[in-house]
């Protein structure tokens, strides 16, 4: 059973892991595992960039966790957040490569505030993701890239979640 709280692991390091994503409604969630969590607000730029890189040829499973930080940002300030962030993290990684990733948007705000965010905010978040990296790369590789949602969500909400194509799955406790 889902419960109300939905949160990524809090990793400020890079860490080994796994994680239950809730996918649909009527299926079990699945497990990914041997993650390594990269927080894009924590460290710079330039150390995620190195970081992503070396997950990226092991054998981890590297997820970028994209944090707005404490305060709900306007869809433009959000965009303007993630662009800079985003294709700095992403600076020298291949089609390829960035097709392995997970990207988990786990708003701050979220999570320790305890705010839920509506279905259409997170709806707009993850789009953004999605057209960052369409940009940044082309449309079958932003297709390929898991975006997941790791904030608190209330489960009335979940199905509007779900539904949308660019929300590829739901982070569960376990």
């Amino acid at each position: 059973m889902l419960t109300k709280r939905n949160v990524i692991p809090d990793a400020t390091r890079s860490t080994a892991t796994e994680l239950r994503v809730q996918r649909l409604l009527t299926s079990e969630p699945v497990l990914i595992s041997n993650c390594r969590i990269l927080t894009l607000i924590d460290h710079p730029s330039r150390e995620i960039n190195q970081q992503l890189r070396a997950a990226l040829q092991s054998s981890q499973q590297p997820v970028l966790k994209f944090d707005e930080g404490d305060l709900r940002l306007t869809p433009i300030d959000f965009a303007s957040l993630l662009s800079r962030r985003l294709t700095n993290a992403l600076t020298g990684v291949s089609r390829a490569a960035v097709s392995r990733l997970v990207i988990a948007y786990s708003p701050r705000w979220a999570g320790e505030c305890r705010l839920p965010a509506d279905a259409q905010r997170i709806r707009i978040a993850h789009r953004q993701i999605r057209d960052l990296l369409r940009i940044v790369y082309d449309q079958e590789t932003a297709d390929q890239v898991q975006i997941i949602y790791g904030g608190f969500v209330f489960e009335e909400e979940l199905a509007d979640v779900l539904c949308d194509s660019n929300v590829d799955g739901v982070l569960i406790n376990k």
